[in-house]
C-alpha cells in the first residue's frame, strides 16, 4: 500500500513540476467529505467541523480534455449498528442496540478525466469521471455505544479502498469549486469484529463507502 501511495505522490509532484512545459493549473484545496447526504443544517454544520478535507490539486488541460489528480487529507467517522454473533446472545441484555464507531485519518487520491464544456473568460465548467484511491493512515480509534475501546482483535479497516467518482466543477477567476460523488467499489471495513473481553459482532451495514465531497481550490498557476 505504501509503495502504491508513494508512486501516486511521485506522479502528482512530477505533474506539478512540469508546469512550465504544459498548460497546467496547480494549487491548494479545502472542503469537506461525508458519507451521508442531508439537508439538515445541524448535520451539515457538524460535517464541516468533523470532516474537513485539505490538500492540493493539479489540472492539465489540452484543448477541452481535462486531467485532474488531487491529494486530500481528511478524518472520517463511521457508525455501525452491529449484531451479536454466535452464542453471545446474552450480550443483548448487557449491550442493548449495540453500535460500533470507527474514527480514522485518511488520504484520498482522485484521478479525474473529463471534458471542459464551458470555456469563456473568467468562467470554466467541466465534468469528470475517474477512480479514487483511499488510504487509511495512522491508528484508528474505536468506541462501543459511545465508550472508547482501547483495542480490537485485528484491524477492522482496510489499508486501501477504491471508489469510482463523478465530478462537476466550475472555475470563477482563480477559484475552483468541485462537487463529486464517489461510489465505493471495495470493502472499507471487515464484516466482523471481536472486542476482547466483550464478544464478537457482525457489521449490520454494507461496509463499502459512498463518499460525497465538496472542495474549493485556488489556482496559484
Amino acid at each position: 500500500m505504501k509503495k502504491v501511495l508513494l508512486l501516486f505522490v511521485a506522479l502528482f509532484i512530477a505533474t506539478a513540476a512540469n508546469a512550465q512545459l504544459s498548460p497546467i493549473t496547480f494549487g491548494p484545496k479545502v472542503g469537506y467529505q461525508t458519507t451521508k447526504l442531508s439537508t439538515d443544517k445541524n448535520v451539515i454544520k457538524s460535517d464541516f467541523k468533523g470532516n474537513m478535507a485539505f490538500g492540493v490539486f493539479a489540472r492539465l488541460t489540452i484543448k477541452n480534455i481535462v486531467l485532474q489528480p488531487e491529494l486530500l487529507y481528511y478524518k472520517s467517522g463511521k457508525m455501525f449498528d452491529v449484531n451479536v454473533m454466535g452464542d453471545n446472545w446474552g450480550l443483548n441484555n448487557l449491550i442493548p442496540n449495540p453500535t460500533f464507531t470507527i474514527n480514522q485519518s485518511n488520504l484520498a487520491l482522485p484521478v479525474m478525466l473529463g471534458y471542459q464544456f464551458v470555456d469563456i473568460p473568467l468562467i470554466k465548467m467541466r465534468a469528470n469521471v475517474g477512480p479514487v484511491f483511499y488510504f487509511a493512515i495512522g491508528q484508528a480509534s474505536y468506541s462501543m455505544n459511545g465508550e472508547n475501546i482501547p483495542y480490537v482483535d485485528d484491524d477492522v479497516t482496510e489499508d486501501m479502498t477504491i471508489g469510482a467518482a463523478l465530478n462537476l466543477g466550475i472555475d470563477l477567476w482563480k477559484f475552483t469549486l468541485d462537487v463529486n460523488y464517489s461510489l465505493g467499489l471495495t470493502e472499507a471495513f471487515d464484516d466482523e469484529i471481536e472486542v476482547p473481553g466483550v464478544g464478537e459482532f457482525e457489521m449490520g451495514d454494507n461496509t463499502k463507502q459512498n463518499i460525497f465531497t465538496v472542495t474549493l481550490g485556488f489556482k496559484i498557476l
